[in-house]
């Protein structure tokens, strides 16, 4: 009886186990995230900027590069001051963020074309445009702004939430399934921002897995 009762609890933490990892592998995803926005400037000029970046997130580690032409690289030089000191493009660099066993958030950046692998450390996070929240990195957005927000009726796995404050409006239709926003919207007189989320699927691969080639180099060493 014993050894029945134990073979039972074994497979019920096993059971355990395997819904864990199946829950952890069902948040394993690629996404296309489109960016779009269009002001209207003091000087009677509309500007619009577009770009699109591929995300790929697992447990523990979110990737984000831009999306870039084939060529986008191929006639710019990035060297700056000789072949000594080169000018880290920020904007463009993919940016690998993981988190550990101990939530302690880590962020590297791979710049295109160039063989090298940069530690960005937590005082120079704000230098590159990261504020260090993983769940924000994680899940594209923070879902703490959710809960200043007005829910609509859920439909499927979707929920829309809207705020207008201060004559500036805010609209987010969350994925409650996927933990990320599928469109995100906000605009006021002058200016308009839009993010669409696709779904592209579950990765084919881990592009962090094939860096053991690439020289460390830390952010620090780009400075001037």
């Amino acid at each position: 009886m014993r050894n029945a009762t134990t073979r039972a609890a074994s497979l019920a933490i096993a059971g355990i186990a395997f819904f864990a990892l199946s829950s952890a592998r069902a948040q394993e995803l690629e996404l296309l995230v489109k960016h779009s926005s269009v002001s209207n400037g003091p000087d009677g000029v509309k500007r619009s900027t577009e770009f699109s970046e591929r995300v790929i997130r697992t447990a523990d580690t979110v990737w984000i590069s831009r999306v870039l032409p084939l060529d986008a690289h191929s006639n710019h030089n990035h060297v700056k001051g000789g072949n000594e000191h080169r000018h880290l493009d920020v904007a463009t660099s993919t940016r690998w963020i993981t988190r550990d066993a101990t939530g302690t958030v880590r962020m590297q950046l791979v710049p295109n074309d160039e063989k090298v692998l940069v530690t960005v450390t937590k005082p120079d996070f704000g230098n590159v445009g990261f504020d260090g929240s993983w769940v924000a990195a994680w899940s594209l957005i923070d879902p703490a702004t959710l809960k200043r927000m007005k829910a609509g009726p859920a439909s499927g796995d979707l929920t829309t939430y809207t705020l207008a404050d201060k004559g500036r409006n805010l609209k987010i239709i969350w994925n409650n399934k996927m933990q990320i926003p599928a469109l995100v919207q906000s605009f006021d007189q002058k200016s308009r921002q839009e993010t669409v989320v696709q779904l592209v699927g579950a990765p084919a691969s881990r592009p962090w897995e094939k860096l053991q080639a690439l020289t460390a180099k830390d952010y620090s060493d780009y400075l001037d």
